[in-house]
């Protein structure tokens, strides 16, 4: 099992390396890096939910267990977090901007890496289980942290209007739901068309991995201070540890555990760092903390990975 894991981690990493290795070379021109990430993001990645959710046969996820047990360790893991925000102002003197990227950092996933594990390492099977955490996580997780943002490092409240309006914008939450609806009510998708949505989305796998490593921070793994380590400790181990307790209390099975698990072992989401850009947090704190936390994540997922293969 430790090779299989091994195996189906092992094409990631290569293609997150490759990506490094051409912002290093700058074969491709920085102006072009953002415009393959802007296309990833808004069309390939979107567009690999949707097919992946269409093929999904949804009778053999209990799917009631599965959003219970992942919701549950969610919401206490965006509780703990949060709670963290005077004690580290307090001992540690972390500014409200500090925190904020601190928070995303915790409670982000980078669904880009989950989506090429699962595929890599179960298939169309993997890739759908994965795509549905993402429908059940995301508007939560966005909504959240935009809240969050606004009050650390805005002089205006959060609205609720502002706040669901910015958390529509994720295209691939409507992948998601799209992909949902049209699988729950039988639509049939004509044949071509899905032949080209599949072949855009699997498009999707190999560019979005380019796009992490080419947003790697290299300095940063040699670089780590304390802040940094808060959230890699939240992020990696404790948010693992809530969703495997709280998976085992609604009985969640086989390879939806596995999948569940994997989505909960990944690193932040590298987006995060232009919401912090844009929002005001501290950008450069989040591009650190992100890049360390992927490479940390190269061995740690492997390792949850193996460790729950003996529940399954």
């Amino acid at each position: 099992m430790g090779i299989i894991v091994f195996e189906g981690l092992l094409p990631v990493l290569l293609i997150i390396i490759t990506g490094l290795g051409l912002r290093k070379c700058r074969i491709v021109t920085e102006e072009n890096w953002l415009g393959i990430e802007l296309l990833t993001y808004w069309l390939l990645f979107p567009v690999l939910v949707v097919v992946s959710l269409i093929h999904m046969d949804l009778s053999q996820i209990n799917l009631g267990s599965l959003t219970k047990g992942y919701l549950l360790a969610v919401i206490a893991q965006l509780i703990i977090v949060w709670l963290l925000r005077k004690p580290l102002r307090r001992h540690l003197n972390v500014s409200n901007r500090s925190f904020s990227s601190i928070f995303q950092t915790a409670t982000r996933w980078n669904a880009f890496i989950a989506l090429a594990i699962a595929y890599n390492y179960a298939g169309d099977d993997g890739l759908a289980i994965v795509s549905l955490i993402m429908a059940l996580t995301l508007p939560i997780l966005n909504f959240v942290n935009v809240v969050v943002l606004t009050i650390c490092c805005s002089d205006t409240k959060p609205t609720l209007a502002r706040t669901a309006i910015n958390t529509l914008k994720v295209p691939l939450i409507w992948g998601a739901l799209l992909g949902l609806l049209i699988n729950v009510a039988g639509i049939a998708v004509y044949g071509p068309l899905m032949v080209s949505l599949d072949i855009i989305g699997r498009a999707g796998l190999g560019i979005g991995l380019l796009t992490v490593g080419a947003g790697l921070h290299t300095h940063a793994v040699l670089n780590a201070r304390m802040t940094m380590m808060i959230s890699i400790v939240a992020k990696l181990i404790v948010f693992p540890l809530l969703v495997f307790t709280s998976c085992m209390l609604f009985d969640v099975q086989g390879l939806t555990l596995q999948m569940a698990m994997l989505s909960a072992s990944v690193s932040t989401a590298m987006n995060g760092y232009i919401l912090a850009r844009q929002m005001g947090g501290d950008a450069d704190l989040y591009a650190a903390t992100a890049s360390l936390q992927v490479v940390i994540s190269m061995v740690s997922i492997p390792l949850i990975l193996w460790l729950v293969s003996g529940f399954v």
